[in-house]
């Protein structure tokens, strides 16, 4: 049937005539108007939006359509089918031919239809729930390209392809057929119409397409892409590059609007209504248009990266209020309408956003990247001010910028620098406007400023604290917040600072945070929110919301009042926003349309006007306006995704929908076998903020005991579980914290074959059978438990008269132990009441008498001093004199009292048969035991003594009674030991005590002696000095007087000159020997100087082996120069490891000189002596454990045996007076010992002279 009557010819496209060019011009100028000069919200404010990639939904880039079905799950027509999007999880859902998928519709029944290119159909699911393509297409007879829409009418739903009409009532498919191709079909006020090719807008009637009236003043419309009603009866038809026209009684009627023009130059490419009845109309090069329905601009949405930049195929509000947008790459989802909105351009550009103004018709935002200016809709940075700004104020209508440069007036857009300081706040006066006040890094600034910026003045408060904020209180009192050292008032009439801290009621002094308000000034900090008592001059904790929470539960970074008498808050950590709305009895508090922005740490608050907050902080400008209408308690449902076994089967697939061959979880209980008792769920929820954040809560019912904890997991498995019935129970909550209705499945476990009914009657009767088998044979039993209780009864008669000798000797025994009892407290009492050490071991050994069979023992005590056992006490034959001093190894002790014996109790041994070895000492006159007993007194680290007890009259001697009482006093026995020890200590403390106090006198005495010799030394240096000096003149003298007499020899008689020129020789040899030995006298005293000079204690570690080397090569350098022939091989053997120790630098460098020094000379004296000599001096360094060993050798001359005792003594020396003093090798052990070192010398005389140091060296 084919439904065009008649054949329209195609008109053809005339150049427009100069007067329509002109219009055309106009109407671009217009459009460029439209978007960028809107009054009101529109252009750089963008709503929430996100964007789904071509990546997270994993198909073709291009997508054409966009549905909800009933579950409120989304359905996009994509190149790969149909996508399926849950919240979560993204399926694909192939066409039969797996065609592009180029228009979607939910049907009234909940069945969602699909139209691609060459066919049609409608999703079905199988019985796992599995939703699947079925075709409505294969049986028609003609061929057809794409459908471009799916629309419901009355009578069935029609398929609309380019060339024919398809309508499938529920049963059957009709086809038409149509000459002229359809380029969309809509439908509007239950009406379809279908626009085709040179025949313009038609209307669908009975089968038939009747053309809608144009009016004359409509040109030749050439398409359309939208047809949205407007109220009233009345639609607007949107066409692509004409403009918009109304739609009025099935006339098309020109749409007198500025909005047109704009449509038609950017070019429309869809359109939809949204819930709020307003329209929302896609552009290809302009954004999204929102407009009201009697056609007043609302909104421009663009400057949304990846979303308002591309084609836009087709628009979808979904139920929660978001506008869905199918896109040429990519899907994206705007939150239409929302009461926040974002700059997210102007974020990039402007950075972390510190303070909001308005100044006349104007919003400044203080920004780290500069001042910035929002007016009509844009943000825009202000001219010359790039620097950091942190805060504003409006004086007089003057904005005033606290920046990193100091304070700046901006007026008229002229910028004029007030002061230089780095700023952080300002405040202007309510008192007195003239005055604003400036807080810096270091005090206080207050100005004075006038319309005139060169008359302004201004004098500075020094505080040496950053003021990062500023309020006035009622009085005119300006408060100061500081970092760290709380609050100061600056009291203007006197320039007086007081500070306030803990004294004054504040809990803390860190971040303190002030609000002037009309409950009084209040400061918010970590411990609470505090108010300003100006009667007690202190502040107290005040809540201010009277919600029933003590003031210590709020922390806020901020708090302002806006003149509503309403309160704003942000939290303690920057990132959540209250809005404590004033009520009649109170306030409630509001965070629900700030939770999507939770995460954003927020610095500052502002109410503007008409109901518009900004907000400003580290992402950048937030917009929320009061005055837009959202819900955010709508009902949702969580969803059931995906159920499969352990055995990886799917038992339900997600769709549970309207239709009848539906298979939802709950259409019959499934049933698992026990083998198979592992389930898992996958599970979704059909909600979608833009602000991710939905997390879910599930509980299996006679399994889990509680709900789980909220989770972002939406995927829970369980094992093992035991036979039953159960329901799995899964509920979601959004960002906004809004629970869902819960979805549920209930099944079974089945119980085991053992548990199946035949079986357990098997048992019953078995169980009957055994019941009756044991009666017979109780029966049976009873008789013979009769005989066997005449039995018993004899046998208990036999066993009371047995347990009564038992209780008899039981108490023979308790009067033994109540009697070792005795000796043990006469044993202990005697140990207490010894105080000599010296006779408490005897004391010991004379109580051991309470052991009957003992007749002889001994005490021996390790002595750490020789490493042996010596004995301390002795009881037998002979007296403890007769073997003091045997000392015994501790492999003889060992070898002696423990070899062969058997450990009966901890730490006593046992002997029965004693054989001692001959030890060639007097132990041998002792008589050798028969019996030994030994206690071994010992601790971690080894024995510390040994107890013995004998007997020397027979061999196992000793009876249990007598063992027993050894146990008990064994600890007895530890404790005199112990005892013992610790008066020892304190004899040996004692003595050193004593000795260090001598030795202190004594070091006192010395130090006394030194501090004399010192100044003794100190007052013959300077005579000796005089000495040397004349003497050396004396000598010049001399030479001058033998030059004189030798060239004037006139007037002298030879005889006469002869004895003159002797007698000068002689008086200069004895100059000269002056000079010798008064310079050694110099040298003695100078070493004796170093010698009593206070010694540093500033010790550096450091590697010995460097330092000794160094030394030594820098000293062999200086000494060529006194023995110039002596040629010296230096022999270095040091440690291949580094050698770590710490010396006193100076000092042990002297040591190196003195001894290096010292083998020079005497390899000198051997040179003399014998020829053919190779000088050589070794030095080497050898690292032992916690030591090292410093070894200088020479071949040199040696030192006689008979002096090697004296060298380390004080003036004594092997060389001759004037080369040495005495005083090196004693000042040498001096300093090594000072480090905690030893020094030894080894010397063979004309062999060789070795020094050797150890000293301590630093591990690891």
């Amino acid at each position: 049937m084919c439904i065009d009557n008649q054949q329209i010819t195609r008109g053809r496209w005339k150049k427009p005539s100069p007067v329509r060019g002109f219009w055309l011009a106009l109407g671009w100028l217009l459009s460029v108007t439209l978007a960028w000069g809107q009054t009101g919200p529109a252009d750089e404010i963008v709503p929430p939006a996100r964007f789904y990639s071509p990546d997270q939904y994993n198909a073709h880039s291009q997508n054409f359509a966009v549905t909800q079905d009933q579950r409120r799950v989304l359905y996009m027509g994509n190149f790969a089918g149909v996508l399926e999007y849950d919240g979560l999880d993204w399926r694909t859902i192939p066409t039969a031919t797996i065609s592009k998928v180029s228009s979607l519709l939910r049907a009234e029944n909940g069945n969602i239809c699909v139209g691609g290119n060459g066919e049609f159909g409608y999703l079905r699911p199988d019985p796992t729930g599995k939703l699947q393509f079925v075709s409505l297409s294969q049986n028609v007879k003609g061929r057809f390209n794409e459908i471009i829409a799916i629309l419901e009418a009355p009578d069935g739903i029609y398929f609309i392809a380019r060339n024919a009409l398809f309508r499938w009532d529920g049963t059957v498919v009709t086809e038409w057929n149509t000459t002229l191709n359809i380029l969309s079909a809509f439908q509007s006020n239950q009406q379809i119409y279908v626009f085709q090719q040179r025949k313009g807008l038609s209307i669908l009637r009975s089968g038939t397409l009747v053309p809608v009236n144009r009016s004359s003043q409509v040109p030749v419309l050439y398409d359309a892409v939208a047809l949205l009603p407007l109220g009233s009866g009345e639609s607007l038809l949107v066409t692509s590059n004409q403009g918009g026209f109304r739609l009025v009684n099935n006339t098309v009627e020109p749409f007198e609007n500025p909005l047109n023009t704009y449509l038609s130059v950017n070019q429309a490419t869809c359109g939809t209504r949204l819930p709020d009845q307003s329209l929302a109309i896609s552009t290809l090069r302009g954004g999204i248009v929102l407009m009201t329905p009697d056609g007043q601009l609302k909104q421009i949405v663009r400057g949304i990266a990846g979303v308002t930049d591309q084609m836009t195929n087709a628009m979808f509000p979904d139920r929660e209020g978001n506008l869905w947008l199918a896109l040429n790459n990519g899907i994206a989802q705007l939150e239409i309408p929302s009461q926040l909105s974002f700059f997210s351009g102007s974020a990039r550009q402007m950075g972390e956003v510190m303070d909001i103004k308005r100044v006349g018709e104007v919003v400044y935002l203080a920004t780290v990247n500069g001042l910035f200016r929002i007016e009509q809709s844009e943000v825009r940075p202000v001219p010359g001010l790039s620097v950091s700004c942190f805060a504003l104020a409006d004086v007089g209508g003057t904005l005033y910028v606290a920046t990193s440069k100091g304070v700046f007036r901006v007026k008229n857009g002229e910028k004029k620098a007030i002061t230089q300081e780095y700023t952080l706040s300002l405040k202007g006066s309510r008192r007195d406007p003239s005055r604003l006040y400036a807080g810096t890094e270091n005090g206080l600034r207050v100005l004075t400023v006038s319309d005139n910026p060169r008359a302004a003045s201004s004098f500075f408060m020094e505080l040496d604290e950053r003021i990062f904020g500023l309020e006035e209180d009622p009085q005119g009192n300006i408060w100061l917040e500081t970092l760290t050292r709380g609050l100061h008032q600056f009291r203007p009439a006197t320039n007086q600072v007081s500070q306030y801290t803990n004294l004054q009621g504040l809990p803390t002094l860190l971040y303190n945070r002030l609000a002037t308000t009309s409950l009084g000034l209040l400061v918010c900090n970590e411990k609470g929110i505090f108010r300003y008592d100006p009667q007690q001059d202190r502040f107290e904790a005040f809540n201010p919301f009277n919600d029933g929470r003590p003031a210590a539960d709020h922390w806020h970074n901020a708090l302002l009042e806006d003149p509503r008498g309403n309160f704003w808050t942000v939290g303690g950590d920057k990132k959540k926003v209250v809005f404590y709305q004033k009520q009649r009895n109170g306030f409630r508090a509001e965070s629900t349309p700030f939770l999507p922005v939770s995460t954003s740490p927020i610095n500052v608050i502002y109410p503007d006007r008409n109901g518009i907050v900004w907000m400003g902080g580290r992402d950048g400008l937030i917009r929320y306006d009061a005055r837009v209408s959202k819900r955010y308690d709508q009902p949702y449902d969580a969803l059931i995704r995906q159920i499969r076994t352990g055995e990886n089967t799917v038992l339900f697939n997600g769709f549970e929908g309207a239709s009848e061959s539906s298979a939802g979880p709950n259409k019959a209980q499934t049933a698992l076998p026990y083998q198979g008792n592992s389930i898992s769920f996958e599970f979704s929820a059909a909600s979608y903020p833009t602000a991710k954040g939905l997390q879910f809560q599930y509980k299996l019912e006679n399994f889990d005991k509680n709900w789980s904890d909220w989770t972002a997991e939406n995927w829970k498995e369980y094992t093992n579980l035991p036979a039953g019935t159960y329901q799995f129970r899964v509920k979601a909550r959004t960002i906004y914290q809004l629970p869902s209705r819960e979805a549920t499945y209930s099944f079974t476990v089945l119980p085991p074959w053992y548990g199946r009914w035949w079986v357990i009657g098997l048992l019953v009767i078995g169980a009957g059978v055994l019941l009756v088998a044991l009666v017979r044979w109780r029966l049976a039993a009873v008789v013979r438990e009769k005989q066997a209780l005449e039995t018993l009864i004899q046998e208990r008669t036999e066993e009371v008269v047995h347990q009564k000798s038992e209780l008899e000797k039981q108490s023979e025994e308790l009067a033994i132990k109540n009697d070792q009892l005795e000796k043990i407290d006469l044993f202990v009492q005697s140990i207490n009441a010894e105080i000599d050490f010296a006779n408490l071991f005897q004391t010991v050994l004379a109580k051991f008498s309470v052991i009957r069979n003992m007749n002889g023992a001994s005490f021996l005590l390790y002595d750490k001093s020789t490493g042996t056992f010596r004995y301390k006490a002795l009881k037998g034959s002979h007296d403890l004199s007769h073997v003091e001093s045997v000392q015994l190894s501790p492999e003889q002790a060992e070898q002696r009292f423990l070899s062969q014996a058997v450990e009966i109790q901890e730490n006593i041994y046992l002997k029965k048969e004693v054989h001692f070895e001959p030890l060639g000492n007097a132990l041998d006159d002792l008589t050798p035991p028969q019996t030994l007993v030994t206690l071994v007194i010992g601790n971690e680290d080894g024995i510390d003594g040994f107890i013995t007890l004998e007997n020397t009259v027979r061999p196992n001697a000793f009876d249990q009674r007598d063992l027993n009482m050894i146990g008990n006093l064994k600890e007895h026995l530890i404790a005199a030991f112990i005892k013992t020890r610790l008066l020892e200590d304190l004899e040996h403390t004692l003595n050193d005590l004593k000795n260090a106090q001598g030795e202190l006198i004594r070091q006192e005495k010395l130090a006394s002696v030194g501090q004399l010799t010192k100044g003794i030394v100190d007052r013959i240096l300077n005579p000796l000095n005089y000495v040397n000096n004349f003497s050396q003149s004396s000598d010049d003298m001399i030479d001058e007087v033998i030059e004189t007499l030798q060239k004037q020899p006139d007037g002298v008689s030879a005889d006469v000159m002869a004895d003159l020129i002797d007698d000068l020789g002689i008086l200069k040899k004895n100059l000269a020997k002056i000079q010798e030995h008064s310079n050694s006298t110099t040298r003695i005293l100078k070493d004796m100087q170093r010698l009593l000079k206070e010694k540093s204690r500033d010790f550096l570690e450091t590697d010995l082996n460097i330092f000794v080397e160094s030394k030594t090569r820098t000293l062999i350098q200086e000494l060529k120069g006194e023995y110039r022939d002596l040629g010296v091989n230096l022999v270095l053997k040091l440690d291949p490891q580094p050698v770590r120790t710490r010396l006193l630098p100076y000092e042990f460098g002297q040591v190196v000189q003195h001894i290096v020094s010292n083998s020079y000379y005497t390899l000198f004296e051997k040179s003399k002596t014998v020829s053919g000599f190779m000088p050589e001096v070794q030095i080497a360094t050898e690292l032992e454990n916690s030591h090292v060993r410093l070894r200088f050798r020479d071949n040199g001359k040696g030192i006689p045996s008979s002096e090697l005792a004296r060298l380390f003594s004080p003036f004594f020396t092997t060389k001759p007076t004037s080369k040495g003093t005495g005083l090196g090798l004693f000042m040498t052990k001096d300093i090594v010992e000072l480090h905690k070192g030893k020094i030894e010398i080894n010397s063979k005389e004309g062999e060789y002279t070795e020094i050797v140091m150890v000293l301590p060296a630093q591990v690891g």
